[in-house]
């Protein structure tokens, strides 16, 4: 294989939940060397699962592999292996001095700092900005909080929830008349946003590195990263003074554009025409009915104001046939249309399976697994899973021993002082 586009970078990576622990997953897919670090003083419980103990549980545990916590539930928990593959892992306590010298060691042989902390809890820690340029000048550190690190809402908690709805985008989630309690999405859709946003935003420095010599800090602000995808709504009101509503799953040109009920339970097509030829290609394909011939659907104003009832007679015609027929009906005639998927649709889907997304891997906790592969193919450098998801201090041995050269008695020491180990401290209440 030819070298991989981001071989010989070193990245720390001190990310929780998903915007940090994406970010770093996309520089590892691309080679760079990512070594995360945790602390057995401490769970993370959004990266490591919520209830870690066996004795904590009575019956099956679904987040976990096969809905069992095993022995290590915290290297069995599903969000790990979502988002952690192709990096190393290592555990280090930074709440001591020595963790924190040793802590700079690694920093002195690495490139990139990330972490998704609240703003000054590096600082705290003895590992911000200012202290780990004195051992790296060139050091390139991205912080991703919340609300960033400046400015009156900079030290409040955030959560894909909260974030969604300070962006403005629940206000414009689901039916017009919806109580706007049931709009907050429960899906992290502004993490995976920041996510890749702050990955962009290393490659950046490092690529401004490459030409000037110097690193810098990257203030980032995960609401701020999500925003610029709200532009439309919020150019509405900034050109226009007008705010946007929430439309179901309706759009202000394309008609029809909706999601139709299909033959099966629970099964649907999402159809969205964008133009009269368009929708004259829709009409051939249902057979013409009389229907398509009245005034109220004419062109494509009429059939704005007529939505309602058009959407009823689109649906008696999809009602009856399978998603994926309809599907390929329409895609023949250049009609953007797709059935309303599953995760096990996903997993078996034709398309997916020819393109090899979905790779088998083998994990040392949790057995073998199909995981989401990579969104994009380089031709030059292909990418693919190298390794799984770390189980926790996987890695110590290559890190401390290989990189930072200390002796296995230097090691063992560490281990008995507690500074490293591979579970987790805390006891049961």
């Amino acid at each position: 294989m030819s070298r991989l586009p981001l071989e010989g970078i070193r990245v720390i990576d001190h990310g929780i939940v998903y915007t940090g622990p994406s970010a770093t997953t996309i520089l590892a897919d691309m080679g760079a060397e990512v070594i995360r670090i945790e602390s057995i003083q401490i769970l993370l419980p959004f990266t490591r699962g919520y209830q870690v103990h066996p004795a904590l549980y009575e019956g099956v545990a679904p987040e976990y592999v096969d809905g069992q916590p095993g022995n290590r539930p915290w290297d069995r928990y599903h969000l790990l292996h979502a988002v952690q593959r192709n990096k190393y892992g290592i555990t280090l306590d930074l709440s001591r001095p020595k963790g924190v010298e040793i802590y700079k060691r690694l920093a002195e042989i690495s490139d990139v700092v990330l972490d998704n902390f609240a703003p000054g809890a590096m600082d705290r820690m003895g590992i911000g900005y200012t202290e780990l340029k004195k051992v790296k000048p060139d050091v390139i550190m991205l912080s991703a909080s919340g609300y960033g690190a400046s400015g009156p809402y900079k030290g409040f908690s955030a959560v894909g929830a909260s974030l969604g709805s300070f962006s403005g985008m629940a206000s414009l989630r689901g039916y017009p008349g919806d109580d706007v309690t049931v709009r907050s999405p429960a899906q992290v859709w502004s993490d995976n946003v920041a996510g890749t946003t702050a990955a962009f935003a290393v490659l950046a420095a490092l690529h401004y590195r490459s030409r000037k010599g110097v690193g810098q800090f990257i203030d980032f602000s995960q609401v701020e990263s999500f925003l610029p995808h709200m532009g439309e709504s919020i150019m509405e009101y900034s050109m226009n003074r007008r705010s946007p509503e929430a439309i179901g799953n309706r759009h202000e040109a394309m008609v029809p554009h909706g999601c139709y009920r299909c033959r099966g339970e629970d099964r649907w097509v999402t159809i969205a025409v964008s133009s009269d030829e368009q929708w004259q290609a829709f009409c051939e394909v249902i057979g013409n009915p009389e229907w398509v011939n009245q005034d109220r659907f004419a062109d494509k104003s009429a059939r704005y104001h007529n939505q309602d009832d058009l959407d009823g007679r689109i649906t008696e015609w999809t009602s009856d046939k399978d998603s994926y027929e309809i599907m390929h009906l329409l895609q023949s005639v250049g009609i953007a249309a797709g059935p309303v998927v599953s995760q096990e649709d996903l997993l078996s889907d034709p398309h997916f399976k020819q393109r090899g997304f979905f790779e088998e891997v083998d994990h040392r906790e949790a057995g073998k697994l199909r995981v989401p592969g990579m969104g994009f193919k380089y031709s030059k450098t292909p990418l693919k899973y190298r390794m799984p998801a770390n189980c926790l201090g996987e890695h110590n041995d290559y890190v401390y021993g290989e990189l930072l050269g200390m002796s296995r008695e230097e090691i063992t020491s560490l281990e008995d002082e507690k500074y490293i180990g591979d579970e987790f401290l805390p006891e049961l209440p």
